[in-house]
């Protein structure tokens, strides 16, 4: 009688631990060590993605300027090298000194750190909404290297202008530069 109850109990002790290792999990929320600039670029462009949102682009490349107006703009292509610059990646966490104090976010890249991203200075308004982001990038190894400034302007948490100046020179080949401005066409 003493088995069958200690199987019993054992059973049931087993059973009531996985029904506890069933339960709802807690989502793991990503935390934010500097300003959340993907996600607030990424509502951006939920909402130009919803319109039908025109450019008026500059192109310089190599001293050539191509001037257009474009429609049915994909922005998650238009605005990646922006978005590559998130800094709230896991790897990122200790990466950069913030420098930052009320009216804007400032974060730099620590000197014993080797990521692309170099600087991102980040101006906002009373309530926290961009007006201007200045973001510097930079890679360099043997094959090739590169550096891009990156300018975005905002008016009242939208984007108004933004603003690409880079250059990339590969191993045994000329420099090539380029610059791309975007102004956003009111409606």
């Amino acid at each position: 009688m003493m088995i069958i109850y200690l199987k019993n109990l054992t059973s049931f002790i087993f059973v009531f631990g996985l029904l506890l290792g069933c339960g709802s999990a807690e989502k793991s929320v990503q935390k934010n060590n500097y300003f959340a600039w993907s996600a607030f670029l990424k509502q951006q462009i939920i909402g130009y993605a919803n319109s039908n949102q025109r450019v008026h682009k500059t192109v310089v490349l190599d001293g050539k300027k191509e001037v257009k107006i474009v429609s049915n703009v994909d922005w998650e292509k238009e605005f990646a090298l922006y978005l590559e610059a998130d800094l709230n990646k896991p790897a990122y966490e200790k990466s950069y000194d913030n420098l930052s104090e009320p009216g804007f976010y400032w974060y730099s890249l620590k000197k014993d750190e080797s990521l692309p991203v170099k600087k991102m200075i980040i101006h906002v308004d009373a309530d926290e909404r961009p007006t201007k982001v200045e973001i510097e990038i930079s890679q360099k190894n043997f094959l090739f290297e590169t550096r891009k400034k990156l300018f975005m302007n905002f008016s009242e948490g939208r984007i108004q202008t933004y603003y690409i100046e880079g250059m990339q020179q590969f191993f045994l080949a000329e420099p090539t530069s380029y610059k791309i401005l975007g102004v956003l066409i009111a409606k």
